[in-house]
């Protein structure tokens, strides 16, 4: 009697435990992302979007840009995601149908997804496979309104005064969007770092945007703090992508 209690009892411990790691392993937790959608100028808007994350950056980006596609009436109710998986810096995409024309490089329903997966750092490449083919893709800038007037200073002090006002959303579309920079954060880690940075006050610090000298696509930035113990001189670098400069995500230096 005492034997089959015993037993009934483990049996219980183990299925109650093998439940409780069932729940740990679907827990989700939001994760803020973002979403390139059509806009009515023929460009991609950039959009702020708080999701579930699941499995990956890559699968809950791709799931929320077709979802949003899927509620603006761009594509299909029947366009459906059979699989996703990232190889090094490629990630593959399987479709059960064709999202347009795949070969046109202004097809901006096609380039909400491309464009927003790419968004995640390390993503240099996106393969889509249909039951059409396989297509190759790389992120299309052109589709992104950017403004390429700004100089380095200028573009560096928007960047800075965006950060300073706690518009990370807006700060962080002025941050490098370059595949191999080893530096660069996802939307959400950047927003937890600056969330935790700004809660401190440590944005609300006085600054100049001085000088700026340039290098090929790499340009050199003065900033001056103004401290209450003095003038702190740190200097920032912004790279030139495409036309268009951008601040670069290695950290300030003294000396550069």
């Amino acid at each position: 009697m005492k034997k089959t209690i015993l037993f009934l009892l483990l049996s219980l411990s183990i299925f109650i435990f093998g439940c409780r790691q069932k729940e740990i392993q679907t827990q989700t937790y939001d994760v803020r992302l973002i979403v390139y959608e059509p806009g009515d100028d023929n460009f991609l808007r950039p959009r702020e979007v708080i999701a579930k994350y699941k499995n990956s950056l890559e699968e809950t980006a791709v799931n929320e840009v077709i979802n949003i596609l899927k509620q603006q009436g761009h594509i299909s109710e029947n366009l459906k995601l059979k699989s996703i998986k990232k190889e090094s810096n490629i990630v593959y995409i399987k479709l059960n149908k064709e999202v347009g024309d795949m070969k046109k490089d202004n097809n901006l329903v096609l380039y909400s997804i491309i464009n927003t997966v790419t968004e995640v750092p390390k993503v240099e490449k996106v393969v889509i496979r249909t039951n059409k083919g396989e297509y190759t893709y790389i992120r299309n800038r052109n589709l992104i309104k950017r403004d390429k007037s700004l100089n380095p200073a200028q573009v560096l002090k928007k960047q800075m005064l965006y950060e300073q006002e706690g518009d990370f959303f807006s700060a962080y579309l002025l941050m490098s969007d370059e595949v191999t920079n080893d530096f660069r954060k996802s939307y959400d880690e950047y927003y937890r770092e600056m969330l935790e940075v700004y809660s401190l006050g440590f944005t609300k610090q006085k600054f100049e945007v001085g000088s700026y000298t340039v290098d090929g696509n790499m340009a050199k930035v003065k900033v001056v703090f103004l401290a209450p113990e003095g003038k702190v001189d740190l200097y920032f670098k912004c790279v030139n992508i495409e036309g268009v400069w951008l601040v670069d995500w290695l950290t300030s230096q003294a000396n550069m």
